[in-house]
């Protein structure tokens, strides 16, 4: 008999600078230990922490917040921001571009993702599975 491993959601706040990225990364590495997934959830994840930092409030003296948890064979973060006058967008590919693309991974390697919010702030939330 096989038992599930669940965690319960963890949230940590984090300050809203580039430098935060990594520490943000390893917060949910921690989480997700153990996890098949996690390199996905990972890499997701920073994209999100990312495009608060640089899009939305956060990135100009405010904070962002992760929540991470994980239930059997699922994973799921949210990365909530300081708030944007623009809603998130899946860019199309171009060579004339060398940035942008973050919402894109999101959306091709996240089972499920969506967001919530304006610019008073926003969740962005992804599942991925093992």
């Amino acid at each position: 008999m096989t038992t599930a491993v669940a965690t319960r959601p963890k949230m940590r706040v984090f300050p809203g600078s580039p430098d935060q990225v990594r520490q943000a990364r390893n917060f949910v590495a921690r989480v997700l230990a153990g996890f098949p997934a996690a390199d996905d959830a990972l890499l997701l994840a920073s994209e999100l922490v990312t495009n608060a930092i640089m899009h939305t409030a956060s990135g100009a003296g405010g904070t962002f917040t992760i929540t991470a948890s994980r239930y059997g064979n699922r994973a799921w973060i949210a990365v909530r921001d300081g708030g944007g006058d623009k809603a998130p967008v899946i860019r199309p590919v171009s060579r004339d571009r060398e940035s942008g693309f973050g919402l894109g991974l999101v959306d091709k390697l996240a089972d499920r993702w969506g967001y919530d919010g304006d610019e008073r702030g926003r969740v962005v939330w992804f599942e991925v599975s093992a």
